[in-house]
């Protein structure tokens, strides 16, 4: 579950400011909106086309019912923007715009079946100063991609000399796509208005908000497939960056983790893993090299206001760390209390003599951004001069006698018996180097690769 800082997101939106995600192609329930201009339209039909029919051929009862003054069609009816529209949960029915009576404030907007009002969409408090000029369009379409049809409203308002449109997007819930059970704490921005015959429609004040802030309410084509960008930027603010923003912010800090180093730098490089799964990427660095062929390995990851931050480990200064840097590991992955957590199968290969060599084989893990090695067996090797083989001594973390084939399957046997499932990852490795030199672009374009 996801919560939300509402102090950052208020703040952020009324200013004007916004993280400038990419757009997305538009889902293809997109493709066929109906978008109504409001130049020269009759109450009429809605249509594939934009251009509402007008009043007289085709016409059904619910048009001659209006001429015949039945009750639920309000006298101040916008008719150029009114149509028979088929909605979701309703069927058939006549959507209905009305100009504020006192002519500030909102319009309003109905549903009517029958010649009978049967719906009230959700209006806002009347903001006095402002006047209403006219409703501008008006589009049906399944705009936040859940596979019911919403409805979006253009109107425009004046307050001395300035004008400017704003954006009403009244909004269907899927029951499998809540997107305010994600985000509890935006409820209040939930404006509802209830339905005893039908489904209810919503607005989101704060995606209103939004897109008056980006400037996307100039027309109705500026505002569809903005839902994607939306929701990243609500996701930003808690810290749940997507995986594209991610990269171009670990390419525009890329200086503080990919620091000169003077020793072990035979090999030089880094990759970019989820280790926990939490959507959060951890670029991960590591230099190996000298006499000892020893490897030192570094852990960063963005926080949730999208600083770089390097992650304590349980490594030891100065003694030798795992050779992480290869194409390969073995994970073992179970799901405890704490969520899923996997389980790196590591090892170190270490010179302790001339004649004289240790293999260690341990466990990374990341839990509560902390990365922690856990020890499983080690095996000395002793060499003849000539290189033959003298002595090999295996044990476990514990200090109990191993055999040669028990030292070789002892992740196995141990996570084995843990109930944990066995796989093997790839790892893409980059050399450090090659992003020198590298503009912001090219460099996420490495990171990508990485990834």
């Amino acid at each position: 579950m996801k919560f939300l800082v509402l102090a950052l997101v208020s703040g952020c939106v009324l200013s004007g400011c916004a993280w400038g995600g990419a757009e997305e192609k538009q889902d293809e329930r997109e493709q066929d909106i109906e978008e109504n201009s409001g130049e020269g339209q009759a109450l009429g039909k809605e249509d594939v086309s934009g251009e509402g029919q007008t009043e007289g051929e085709g016409q059904d009862a619910e048009l001659s019912g209006r001429a015949s003054g039945s009750k639920g069609w309000p006298e101040n009816m916008i008719e150029e923007q009114s149509f028979e529209v088929e909605l979701d949960g309703w069927g058939r029915a006549m959507f209905v715009s009305a100009s504020p009576e006192n002519g500030t404030g909102e319009p309003s907007f109905f549903l009517l079946k029958g010649g009978e009002k049967v719906y009230t969409f959700p209006e806002k408090a009347a903001q006095k100063s402002d006047e209403f000029v006219e409703v501008s369009a008006v589009s049906f379409t399944d705009y936040n991609g859940d596979g019911k049809k919403d409805v979006i409203v253009l109107a425009s308002y004046q307050n001395g000399g300035d004008t400017w449109n704003e954006a009403e997007i009244f909004l269907q819930e899927n029951p499998d796509n809540m997107f305010y059970m994600d985000y509890p704490d935006m409820e209040s921005y939930r404006l509802e208005e209830k339905s005893e015959s039908g489904p209810s429609f919503y607005r989101d004040q704060f995606l209103e908000e939004y897109l008056s802030a980006q400037r996307y309410t100039d027309k109705i084509s500026d505002i569809t497939g903005t839902w994607v960008s939306y929701m990243d930027y609500v996701n930003s603010l808690n810290g749940f960056w997507d995986t594209e923003q991610q990269l171009a912010l670990l390419a525009a800090c890329r200086d503080k983790w990919m620091e000169d180093v003077d020793y072990a730098d035979d090999r030089y490089c880094f990759t970019i893993r989820d280790l926990d799964y939490d959507g959060q990427l951890v670029v991960i660095v590591a230099n190996q090299g000298g006499t000892g062929n020893y490897t030192y390995s570094r852990f960063y990851e963005l926080d949730r206001d999208g600083n770089l931050n390097e992650l304590e480990t349980s490594f030891t200064e100065g003694d030798s760390q795992p050779d992480i840097i290869e194409d390969e590991m073995t994970v073992y992955q179970i799901f405890s209390a704490g969520g899923m957590r996997d389980y790196y199968i590591v090892y170190d290969d270490i010179k302790l003599a001339p004649d004289t060599y240790m293999r260690r084989v341990s466990s990374l893990c990341m839990q509560n951004d902390f990365i922690l090695e856990t020890p499983l067996a080690s095996q000395t090797t002793v060499y003849e001069e000539n290189g033959s083989v003298i002595q090999v001594v295996s044990e476990d973390c514990n200090g109990n006698m191993l055999t040669e084939e028990e030292f070789e399957n002892f992740p196995e046997t141990y996570y084995g018996n843990m109930g944990c499932s066995k796989r093997v990852e790839a790892f893409c490795w980059m050399d450090v180097n090659s992003l020198a030199g590298k503009s912001d672009e090219e460099a996420v374009e490495v990171l990508r690769e990485a990834y």
